[in-house]
């Protein structure tokens, strides 16, 4: 099972450029001079491919890793997916439609996007990605507490069953005394056991105290 942190972190680094890609095109379709030409094709390409990732992760990519994770959403999350999607989705059609060398044109003839970059891009994006790595860290978090009270569990009980061991071999040794030189070999094999049963409890112990560190 992926970790949650391990899909936090590739979602986040897939969606998050968006917002500043978004803002990008807008400026870049207003010819901001402040670019070179061969700057503002560069730039231009990268929001292109920015836009285009952050919209497949949200749109299906994130169900992917969330299902690697055996993990879903809560429904505040998903109503916030949806409107980040609801967001970018005008980026993603004007990208989407014609050829990427009339992307600026395009882009320039809806100058509501200038406005949908600042106030909804921005915002619902960024609080989606706040929101969904608190989540994934509080779940994590609680993963990782579980598995350790269950790992604690198996070495309690393994514990147990070590000493139960270890008093079996302690009492064949003392039997195999009784019956004398027709016992020796018998002796041999509970010593073993003993010394085995005696390894395996020091191993337990040594990881029963790095889970309770």
């Amino acid at each position: 099972m992926k970790p949650l942190a391990d899909v936090q972190n590739s979602a986040f680094m897939a969606i998050a450029p968006c917002r500043a890609a978004s803002l990008a095109l807008v400026l870049l379709a207003k010819e901001d001079a402040t670019h070179s030409a061969e700057d503002g094709v560069s730039l231009l390409e990268q929001s292109i491919s920015r836009i285009s990732a952050a919209h497949d992760m949200l749109t299906s990519g994130l169900d992917k890793l969330l299902k690697e994770a055996d993990h879903e959403l809560p429904e505040d999350l998903k109503t916030q997916r949806r409107e980040s999607i609801a967001a970018l989705q005008p980026f993603a059609d004007v990208i989407a439609e014609g050829s990427r060398s009339s992307v600026l044109e395009r882009v320039a003839s809806m100058p509501s996007l200038t406005a949908q970059s600042l106030y909804k891009v921005e915002p619902q994006v960024s609080a989606f990605l706040i929101d969904m790595t608190k989540n994934m860290f509080d779940v994590q978090k609680a993963r990782d507490s579980a598995r350790d009270e269950g790992m604690r569990d198996a070495i309690e009980n393994a514990e147990t069953v070590g000493r139960h061991i270890q008093l079996i071999a302690f009492n064949a040794s003392i039997e195999a005394a009784r019956i004398g030189d027709q016992g020796k070999g018998f002796a041999v094999i509970a010593t073993e056991i003993r010394n085995l049963s005696g390894r395996t409890q020091t191993l337990l112990d040594t990881m029963s105290d790095y889970l309770r560190t």
